[in-house]
């Protein structure tokens, strides 16, 4: 024996949905706003950074001397702290350039909060658009068996 129980999110009397479609629409846009411009801030920090240490002279420390060496760490340094503090993204002491993965790595995350983003606005506006949201709930029920006296 089944029975179906619907749920019903609004009314025509006031809607629910609407109300909810227009807060979490413009969460969504804000949100989506901002991690744009932390998706293109990561992409112009990974694509800069082989400039940046080339720039300090940390290639050629081999040809500075001592107080023109420490000057190139500390501004490799900074490239690196810069960085990290942007996309989380770490270089090995030892590694003088990015790689293939790491860049990767440091670019997955600002674009996969881009599509969250994206994907509750569209669902923002799908809640805005419907007067109200049925869910169907099923519940089942078993009829219980009579018990046996010995």
């Amino acid at each position: 024996m089944r029975k179906t129980i619907l749920f019903r999110f609004g009314s025509k009397d006031f809607q629910w949905t609407s109300v909810l479609g227009i807060f979490l629409g413009i969460i969504a846009v804000l949100m989506l706003i901002k991690s744009a411009a932390v998706m293109f801030d990561s992409w112009q920090s990974v694509r800069d950074f082989d400039k940046c240490a080339e720039f300090s002279g940390i290639k050629d420390l081999t040809n500075l001397g001592s107080a023109e060496q420490l000057l190139a760490q500390m501004k490799y340094n900074d490239c690196k702290s810069s960085l990290y503090e942007l996309t989380g993204a770490q270089i090995p002491a030892s590694q003088v350039s990015m790689t293939s993965r790491q860049a990767v790595t440091a670019l997955v995350e600002p674009i996969a909060w881009f599509f969250f983003w994206a994907v509750l606005f569209l669902i923002a506006l799908s809640l805005l658009f419907n007067k109200s949201v049925v869910i169907p709930i099923e519940e089942i029920e078993m009829p219980s068996r009579p018990f046996k006296r010995r």
